[in-house]
């Protein structure tokens, strides 16, 4: 049993549009072939190594299931070549019964139209700086090959009728990426001298130089002959010029394709028929593939979708949101570009953060923040000042929460910045950190008038709001709250902890997205924690239906297309700096996975629940249960699987504590901590589980603290554990403490059970490795081995 692909005679034409209509067979050897929708897909699984890995390949670019007929890219084509370099496989659909023959790893007519022109296990690359400023890599050709070689150079003799390239010896440098242009242009060698090679035709001609004569003049070092030049001096290239003017916050872009004086219908034409130059008044302009295909991706993007067409004028209106992104691609696509002033001021800061200006601080403030966090409120200044919102997403630890009260500050005693009748900003938190924000405000920013709006304390009023610099809230209160809030006009809404609002359909997301304010900003670390949809939704609150939504019904590379703009089109509104970079000093973060084996006991209390689970899944399918009933079902089987790793007395109170081989590997790092002067986060997302552990802790007379979500002492436990060296370990549920917590008094953070989102785990590991902490912080993730932790570790 083989596989078989049938290529269309006209495949050189097909290359060129980079659509390949190929039909896929399975010859059974008998003579007798089935499509792969008769095959069925276990037939694959009788196909040789080599050709079941290609048809593993054809699923996922089918999406599943193989079909007869499939429309390939020049790349995909590629790559089955060499997954079936050799192998009599290929077809062309005028020759249906002989293969087409391999010659020393090349399919012949085929593999030199669609095989990548770079040329493997060669030397470092030459990089040489582009027309438009960028570098790129070219060919591997290294210094030393250059400079040890005494032979003949490449010579290109010709006209726009013909090109005649002599080859010197296989010495040169250059001699086997040259080689391969040549074949893939379709030169012909010389029979009567083979170090010649010919190109004949105008179009054939023309299109190989516009393509290749810069390669062949500045990578291949060529020699091009005085009669070549003086046949070839009406050539010019066509060239992409962009304009742009801006009028009442709305930009009207321009992108052109220009050749010359040459008649814009006579442009029109070669581009609907896909003509390599134009010609007027005796001169010849090259359509260039490169540059056509960056003026395709370029009106691609103004225009918001991968199916615009190209054209040789288009116009694109853009909202102020989008123009950071439009500036680095018009510039790119024209070096003569010339920005409106408008997008200079705003964008070029975004661009580069040392642009900047500085931010008007307090002497008291200018004291205490980093360099860092200085530029941070000056990027979200500039923001303020140019009615954009912004993410602060630095890596936890690095005071998000200090450079936005420095902002307000700033906004405060500079009133110039903004409107006279605004005054009051809203911070939006959960619940547990709406004490820490009023603390970090009265320390920090003490000239700020602040209101902690929460429980039984709360305003009723917007003239009561209006009386204050700084309101504190929760995402309950707000909802609760929402019409109070609404009907106020804010200077700034700040939502801290932002993953609150990654659903924008969720009553967080909706009532903060309600709020009518001058400036808005979220803080988070973890800007995206499970998909794209969770920044998406961060930025339709910062600046809604100013980045066009990912549509609902895209699929594949579409989908990806368009989730790729949107990411660069945010960039300018993300902020993120990590430790490494802006803290140095920081102490290191050594993350430890410590394996322990089931005792006896857990073993067989494992055992009897994955078999009960099994046994209950199989008789719900059996029963005909929904999947949402199926998958319900397997979460919680999940559960008291993971419930048994951590401890069995979780499923059976029966148990003696001796039976938890991660209590006793806890005990381990516990006592070798305390032995060196180390104190302990130690998480758990089972409040069940950490109620076994302080029975031990209480039994062996060890102090700790202790916060989960129904603590009502949260800050008295952090300044208690913060404040008293005596007390060595603090016990916490993620929910209670993952986020918002400074204790960098520990030195040692125990994961007891594995966290299935990493960033989550990460922003509690950061409890203790942030901002303040002067020893190296060690981390131990405690996992069972042969469970279904260690298969989610695996995963």
């Amino acid at each position: 049993m083989n596989l078989r692909f049938v290529l269309p005679p006209t495949l050189a034409a097909c290359v060129e549009r980079d659509a390949i209509p190929t039909k896929v067979e399975i010859d059974l050897g008998d003579g007798q072939l089935l499509t792969p929708e008769k095959a069925g897909s276990a037939a694959f699984g009788n196909l040789p190594d080599a050709q079941r890995a290609a048809a593993f390949a054809l699923g996922k670019w089918c999406g599943g299931e193989i079909s007869s007929f499939l429309q390939l890219n020049r790349k995909q084509v590629a790559d089955l070549l060499g997954m079936l370099r050799g192998l009599p496989c290929f077809y062309f659909a005028n020759a249906p019964k002989a293969a087409i023959p391999w010659n020393d790893g090349e399919l012949l007519e085929v593999s030199n139209l669609v095989e990548d022109e770079t040329i493997e296990n060669e030397s470092p690359p030459v990089i040489r700086e582009t027309s438009a400023g960028k570098f790129e890599d070219e060919f591997a050709i290294s210094v030393e090959a250059w400079e040890n070689y005494r032979g003949r150079p490449i010579e290109v003799e010709g006209s726009t009728e013909y090109l005649m390239v002599a080859m010197p010896s296989s010495e040169h440098p250059a001699y086997k990426p040259a080689l391969r242009l040549l074949r893939k242009g379709n030169f012909l060698r010389d029979k009567q001298n083979q170090h010649w090679w010919w190109l004949r035709g105008r179009a054939k001609v023309l299109d190989f130089l516009v393509e290749h004569k810069i390669t062949f003049e500045q990578d291949f070092e060529a020699t091009f002959t005085d009669n070549f030049r003086e046949h070839t001096k009406s050539i010019r290239e066509v060239t992409v010029r962009a304009e742009a003017k801006e009028s009442d916050g709305v930009s009207e872009v321009t992108v052109s394709i220009r050749a010359g004086d040459a008649p814009e219908a006579d442009v029109d034409l070669a581009l609907a028929t896909g003509a390599n130059h134009v010609e007027s008044g005796g001169k010849v302009y090259l359509l260039g593939k490169a540059m056509l295909t960056k003026a395709h991706a370029l009106q691609k993007q103004l225009a918001g979708t991968p199916d615009a067409p190209l054209l040789r004028r288009g116009l694109y209106h853009l909202p102020p949101e989008q123009v950071t992104q439009a500036e680095e691609l018009l510039a790119e696509s024209d070096p003569n570009f010339k920005p409106p002033e408008a997008w200079k001021s705003r964008s070029s800061a975004l661009r580069d953060l040392d642009k900047l200006a500085l931010p008007p601080l307090s002497s008291e403030l200018e004291t205490i923040l980093r360099p860092y966090q200085k530029i941070g409120v000056a990027w979200m200044l500039h923001l303020f000042r140019n009615k954009l919102g912004g993410i602060l997403a630095d890596e936890m630890g690095l005071g998000k929460t200090l450079q936005t009260l420095a902002l307000l500050s700033c906004l405060k005693n500079n009133r110039n910045l903004t409107e006279a009748h605004l005054r009051t900003s809203l911070v939006v938190c959960p619940a547990s950190l709406v004490e820490n924000w009023r603390r970090e405000a009265a320390r920090f920013c003490p000239d700020l008038d602040t209101f902690a709006h929460h429980g039984n304390r709360r305003l009723s009023s917007p003239d009561q709001l209006a009386g204050y610099d700084l309101v504190v809230t929760s995402y309950g209160t707000l909802i609760r709250d929402d019409v109070l809030f609404a009907a106020a006009p804010l200077l700034c809404v700040i939502g801290d902890e932002a993953q609150h609002v990654k659903n924008r359909r969720t009553r967080n997301a909706k009532a903060l997205a309600a709020l009518q304010s001058r400036g808005r900003y979220l803080l988070t670390g973890t800007p995206v924690e499970n998909s794209i949809e969770d920044l998406r939704s961060l930025v339709d609150f910062l600046m809604p239906g100013a980045l066009p939504p990912v549509p609902a019904n895209s699929r594949g590379d579409e989908r990806f297309w368009h989730e790729k703009r949107f990411l660069a089109q945010a960039a300018p509104y993300v902020l993120r700096r990590n430790k490494k970079v802006v803290a140095p000093e920081l102490p290191d973060k050594i993350e430890q996975v410590v394996y322990v084996d089931m005792t006896d006991e857990q073993r067989k209390t494992y055992a009897t629940a994955k078999s009960s689970a099994e046994r209950e899944i199989v008789g719900l399918e059996e029963a005909g249960a929904g999947e949402g009933v199926l998958r319900m079902k397997t979460l919680t089987q999940l559960l008291r699987l993971r419930q048994t790793c951590c401890d069995p007395r979780l499923l059976d109170d029966s148990l003696e504590p001796q039976s938890s081989a991660k209590l006793a590997a806890f005990r381990e790092i516990l006592y070798a901590a305390l032995d060196g002067g180390g104190r302990l986060l130690c998480f758990s997302q089972f409040t069940s589980l950490l109620s076994l552990v302080r029975q031990e802790l209480d039994a062996e007379t060890i102090p700790y603290c202790y916060l989960d979500g129904s603590s009502r002492d949260r800050q008295a436990q952090v300044d208690r554990f913060q404040d008293d060296d005596s007390v060595p370990l603090f016990l916490i549920s993620p929910k209670a403490g993952g986020v918002g917590l400074n204790l960098t008094g520990a030195d040692h953070v125990v994961h007891f059970d594995p966290w299935w989102n990493p960033a989550a785990e990460a922003q509690a590991t950061d409890r203790a490795h942030r901002i303040g902490q002067t020893k190296t912080v060690h981390v131990h993730k405690l996992i069972v081995t042969d469970s279904v932790e260690e298969n989610v570790l695996r995963l």
